[in-house]
């Protein structure tokens, strides 16, 4: 703080020295990262870091030289006069991220890769800086390609790389950055051509002969969701009950263990969409939805954004992933649907929207996963029992794991908990016909 004290004077004046100034400090922090044992590093210390004790064996000091390094240059860009702030964070996306991280995260080793994506986690976590954020942000998003890869890596062969990958999404997420979610989610959601034209009477019957739809409309688990009617606006206790009633009833397990009730969905609900509308307050969203813009068949192709698509493609295989990738992936999600955007309500929180052939929701995914768990419980017996050891496993009040079925039974389990948060976040964020 004193170094950005003693620069005093115009722009003019102080910009050769703080493009000076500003390549030694990024230069300090390249060399540091530079020193960091990438083979021996935990990626999980990493993201939680700073650590109160560490469990490696690995000697700390390279890393809390980096991190120490990282947080002063913090500190530095947000009290230093904006022509050094702006600088250094410009210096330090050139030197550290594009020169030495951005080839590690690309790279063909996967301990390299996972260790890497970590060390970027913590530190989106850590910066506090408006201008060192801007300078990250801009390198995540607008790398060329970049952002795909890490997007990809959500959905890695190694669980690892997926859940470090996963962390900073979510780290992301909690930042008060705009162009986050809306070059990763809103940009792609903004015509809204996963809206079916047929409900407004654009599109012939031909629409619902398309095999996707096809499925839908014969899945029993999918109810009305392509009627020929426009859709009535859902009113707050339908929404809330479609998510509550998603997971089959022998298949829900919470009430056999007296868990917290329903309260504490909605407590903690509460605190994340005031915490997500805090966030973006002064970003000036709209509070309806734009008019649909896809006109005609050759416009209706919907993509839902590499982010949305690698977050649904996980979520349709909850029942065959780890217990703690699903955990962060539902976090993730529920986080995106705590944001109060009309187009994230709709997308992601309307059960009822009639969606164009072939395009897919929340909903709909979880609709048919839904359908996966109601075909695989048929191959386990005394599933309820089964059920209650599994949540009595994860609470830390039983050893016992010896259940066949154990993958199967946490992601139940960790579906029945999501469908709850997603009810109270919809409770939480549409309010309620008293009347």
């Amino acid at each position: 703080l004193l170094l950005a004290g003693l620069l005093d004077g115009s722009s003019g004046e102080l910009l050769p020295a703080a493009v000076s100034l500003a390549e030694l400090l990024a230069e300090r922090l390249q060399e540091l990262h530079r020193l960091l044992p990438l083979d021996q590093l935990d990626a999980a210390e990493l993201q939680r870091w700073p650590c109160t004790s560490w469990r490696s064996d690995v000697e700390p000091g390279h890393m809390m030289s980096f991190f120490t390094w990282f947080d002063f240059l913090d500190h530095l860009t947000c009290e230093a006069p904006q022509v050094l702030s702006v600088q250094v964070s410009q210096s330090v996306r050139r030197r550290w991220l594009m020169d030495t991280l951005h080839p590690q995260l690309s790279h063909t080793c996967e301990k390299v890769v996972l260790v890497s994506t970590s060390v970027l986690c913590a530190t989106i976590r850590l910066v506090q800086s408006s201008s060192l954020l801007d300078q990250m942000v801009h390198f995540l998003l607008r790398t060329p390609s970049l952002m795909q890869l890490l997007l990809r890596h959500c959905n890695h062969i190694s669980d690892q790389i997926s859940m470090a990958s996963l962390s900073l999404v979510d780290e992301m997420l909690q930042k008060p950055h705009r162009d986050i979610l809306d070059i990763l989610v809103l940009s792609f959601l903004q015509s809204r051509c996963y809206v079916s034209t047929a409900v407004d009477g654009q599109e012939d019957k031909q629409l619902e002969t398309n095999e996707d739809s096809q499925d839908l409309d014969d899945d029993p688990f999918f109810s009305d969701g392509l009627s020929d009617g426009p859709p009535a606006q859902p009113i707050g206790e339908d929404v809330v009950n479609s998510f509550l009633c998603l997971v089959p009833i022998q298949a829900r397990s919470a009430h056999l263990l007296q868990e917290g009730g329903y309260e504490s969905y909605v407590h903690d609900a509460h605190t994340l969409v005031t915490t997500c509308h805090a966030l973006s307050l002064s970003w000036e969203w709209p509070q309806t939805l734009p008019s649909p813009t896809c006109l005609s068949k050759q416009d209706t192709d919907f993509f839902e954004g590499d982010l949305l698509k690698v977050l649904f493609d996980r979520l349709g295989c909850i029942l065959e992933q780890p217990y703690e990738l699903s955990l962060k992936l539902t976090s993730v999600l529920s986080r995106l649907s705590a944001f109060s955007h009309p187009l994230l309500d709709e997308y992601l929180l309307d059960p009822y929207v009639h969606l164009s052939p072939g395009c897919r929701s929340l909903f709909s995914v979880l609709i048919r996963v839904m359908a996966e768990v109601m075909q695989r419980i048929q191959q386990v017996s005394n599933l309820s029992e089964q059920l209650l050891d599994t949540r009595r496993h994860l609470l830390g009040l039983s050893q016992h794991t010896g259940s066949e079925h154990l993958t199967l039974l946490k992601g139940i389990i960790v579906l029945e908990e999501f469908c709850k948060e997603l009810a109270a976040i919809a409770f939480v964020k549409k309010p309620l016909n008293r009347d």
